[in-house]
């Protein structure tokens, strides 16, 4: 009887190390995957913020080649226009000139 008392007792013992080397391989695995997902989280925010940072130069380069051919058309047309401008204003003016002499004579 005392020795399977004896054995018992060296059961328990044995299964409450056993059970205290899992809690503690437990808790180094729950320590690595909260690691592995702090490393991945900071990866993930780190790639998306690269990848936020080149659509922004992306959209920054596209506004800009939008702004040099806007200007680029605007200084086209002011051009068109100052030429049309000066044309009509001189004929107009000739024009006057002509009915002024027609009128009271040069």
């Amino acid at each position: 009887m005392k020795e399977a008392l004896d054995r018992i007792a060296q059961a328990e013992a044995a299964n409450e190390l056993a059970q205290a080397d899992l809690e503690k391989e437990l808790t180094k695995l729950r320590q690595d995957k909260e690691q592995a997902l702090t490393a991945l989280t900071e990866k993930l925010k780190a790639e998306r913020s690269q990848a936020l940072r080149e659509k922004e130069e992306a959209f920054s380069f596209d506004l800009k080649n939008e702004r040099e051919a806007l200007l680029a058309d605007a200084q086209t047309d002011r051009r068109s226009f100052q030429e049309n401008y000066d044309r009509t204003h001189e004929a107009i003016v000739a024009e006057i000139i002509e009915r002024v002499k027609g009128t009271y004579g040069s």
